[in-house]
């Protein structure tokens, strides 16, 4: 409601004092020229320097598993997994903490299967917890054995490789690095949602990468593996952000503590299992990286910032990965369209930040996706991916800047609450119906402003082929998933 009363706000002020509406226009225009200029610059970080393999103790692992309403089989395969590490059963602990969970059929499953392995696998839950993730990875911190060397964090429907902490274990001994990073992955999406899979892992390949060069690779909240000292030494966790792994990071860095990404896939989870449950969590991605940005500003932009270029550099970048800076010019450029307010220069102004972030999402996807060899197929899914959830994250970056209080909701993993049945996408009806009517009835002439209204337009379409690839990988996927636990 707030960001609606704002954008209706910079509207009336628009209308009234037309320069305004150009000024907005064109401030918006730099930053998206600037959005567009990091990620090259950031590239050029040079890969770290490499090291000589550290001579250290076997770490001992405390894995933090933090759950919240999660459907209890989904769980237990996960904790399953954790069980069959070939790392020494005596080097590592699995604390599973539930938190805020209501429903006791949801959560007592859990804790009588820990109870069946009581000497390896530790259940809390608790009520009243804040601070959501944050919150509960804080108390699971709290009740970690007092000789852990390393905190590792794994998401509630993440199936990890046996292989996992030992290759956290030589990932550290390699890097020298305080925490690791490994990439998120996702079960069965090959087939039948590959150009969800390559939207999301495009970060990974892209952003997360070249942080790798300056050694400040942001978390990004399961596969993490961090040194409990060096994690302790930061603050701990903090949810003051929806995003409480990236903000993690960059307390990390500042702290000087480096961290490394390691290409490795040690461990799938599920795609969101509609598009409105993927609409969901890139708002939380995005408003809340939007979050660390503002509250850690002066760490990246002083002067007197400890932190090198490089750092800053790939800080900025992975914080401002999800950004969409279109919501306001969108908005101006349409109003003054159907209603002849303000100049011609609002409306060019506005249109090219359009085509600019349309421009934008086709480099960040195509140049991907041609680096790695993917199909035209998977590139063009991928696209339509990031062109669905364009309106969303221009929304959430809008929200950010507005700095209203922001909640952290947990994606639906549990096949219950329709999913997106009987779904209409408002925000995109709106902006087809909008942009089709200008097109039709009102050409404007400018080649821009009619490519500004057809990019629009393209939302819509983009996101009805997400939702079916969507559905056809939950008939697919969660079946498997939620079958009874042998």
């Amino acid at each position: 409601m707030l960001g609606l009363m704002a954008t209706f706000g910079c509207l009336g002020v628009a209308v009234v004092w037309p320069m305004t509406g150009v000024l907005i226009c064109a401030a918006v225009f730099i930053l998206q020229v600037l959005l567009m200029g990091l990620r090259p610059v950031a590239a050029r970080v040079p890969p770290p320097i490499r090291r000589m393999p550290e001579t250290m103790g076997a770490p001992v692992f405390s894995v933090h598993v933090a759950t919240h309403s999660e459907p209890p089989l989904l769980v237990i395969r996960t904790l399953r997994a954790l069980l069959k590490q070939d790392w020494p059963a005596q080097q590592y602990e699995v604390i599973v903490m539930d938190n805020n969970t209501r429903d006791p059929a949801l959560w007592k499953p859990v804790e009588a299967f820990c109870q069946g392995y009581n000497a390896r696998l530790k259940f809390l839950h608790q009520m009243d917890v804040q601070g959501a993730k944050a919150g509960a990875l804080t108390i699971a911190l709290s009740h970690s054995r007092p000789d852990a060397t390393h905190i590792v964090t794994v998401d509630a429907d993440y199936i990890v490789a046996p292989t996992f902490l030992s290759a956290a274990a030589e990932a550290l001994a390699r890097t020298g690095a305080d925490y690791v990073q490994f990439p998120q992955s996702y079960a069965g999406a090959q087939g039948v949602a590959a150009g969800v899979d390559a939207e999301l892992e495009e970060y990974f390949r892209s952003n997360a990468r070249v942080a790798d060069g300056a050694e400040a690779v942001l978390l990004t909240g399961t596969l993490c593996v961090i040194s409990k000292q060096a994690l302790l030494a930061a603050g701990g966790w903090s949810g003051a952000t929806t995003t409480e792994d990236a903000e993690m990071g960059v307390r990390l860095c500042n702290a000087g503590f480096s961290g490394r990404y390691i290409d490795q896939v040690v461990g799938q989870g599920l795609l969101p299992l509609s598009f409105r449950d993927l609409e969901t969590q890139r708002y939380r991605w995005c408003s809340g990286n939007f979050q660390t940005l503002r509250l850690h500003l002066s760490t990246i932009l002083s002067r007197n910032s400890t932190l090198s270029i490089s750092k800053r550099l790939v800080l900025a970048s992975q914080l401002t990965a999800w950004f969409n800076l279109a919501l306001v010019p969108t908005v101006l450029m349409l109003t003054a369209l159907l209603t002849g307010a303000g100049p011609s220069s609002i409306v060019v102004l506005a249109a090219g930040v359009v085509f600019l972030s349309f421009l934008d999402i086709v480099f960040c996807v195509f140049g991907r996706g041609l680096r790695d060899g993917q199909s035209g197929s998977v590139m063009c899914q991928a696209l339509a991916c990031r062109l669905a959830l364009a309106p969303k994250s221009a929304r959430a970056t809008f929200d950010a800047m507005l700095g209203g209080g922001l909640s952290f909701v947990v994606t639906n993993k549990s096949g219950a609450g329709g999913h997106g049945e009987g779904w209409v996408p408002i925000e995109h009806l709106t902006l087809f119906g909008t942009a089709l009517v200008l097109l039709i009835a009102q050409p404007s002439g400018n080649l821009l402003v009619d490519a500004a209204l057809v990019i629009l337009m393209l939302p819509l379409p983009a996101a009805l082929f997400t939702e079916t690839r969507l559905r056809a990988y939950r008939d697919a996927v969660l079946p498997l998933q939620l079958k009874a636990v042998p």
